[in-house]
């Protein structure tokens, strides 16, 4: 009979341990991605360092939580911008953050799989300081050679959805493409009826 109860007792363990590491472990970014970066009591120094290396690009900041629905229908939205632009030099930083009652632990990897897109780098911000620099609005996006010294620089572009302002953003990016990047996006569909 105590042979059976640790045996139970012992699954049992093993079965919240791995409860609890789903819940609480970070997910997985897609393959080709850095790793998921914790901006934890260092502040935002990796997130602004990243920023301050790619001058050389447009960047694109999103700030999403990991569960509310519209947030994660725009990052679908800004994967499907991405496949568009494919050839366009440009860093998009991925910030999630806590902003609903759920959003109490890092994004799982089906979360991170929603932009699999190489060009891509994405932030767990439980303490949401990325959002006390930017302010309000989902994204944002910056003109190459904006640097982030004392303040985070002007953005070109502000957007409270990614996927409600698609076409502002489409319109922006279609100004910084070279003549020669500026295809049509090899992509199934009309990328501009699924965003």
């Amino acid at each position: 009979m105590y042979k059976f109860l640790a045996v139970w007792a012992a699954g049992l363990l093993v079965l919240l341990g791995a409860s609890l590491s789903y819940l609480f472990m970070p997910g997985s970014v897609p393959e080709g991605q850095a790793p998921l970066v914790s901006l934890r009591g260092e502040g935002v120094g990796p997130f602004q360092a990243d920023f301050n290396r790619a001058a050389d690009r447009v960047r694109v900041v999103a700030v999403l939580s990991p569960t509310r629905p519209a947030a994660l229908a725009g990052a679908s939205a800004l994967q499907l911008l991405l496949m568009e632009f494919a050839d366009l030099p440009i860093l998009v930083q991925v910030v999630w953050e806590p902003q609903e009652e759920t959003d109490w632990a890092p994004p799982p990897t089906e979360v991170l799989g929603r932009l699999r897109d190489k060009r891509v780098k994405q932030y767990w911000d439980k303490e949401r300081k990325v959002s006390k620099e930017m302010g309000a609005g989902q994204v944002r996006v910056f003109s190459r050679g904006a640097a982030w010294r004392e303040a985070l620089p002007a953005p070109v572009v502000s957007a409270e959805s990614v996927r409600d302002e698609a076409g502002t953003l489409r319109t922006f990016l279609r100004s910084v493409t070279p003549p020669a990047e500026s295809g049509r996006p090899q992509v199934a569909g009309n990328v501009a009826r699924a965003i």
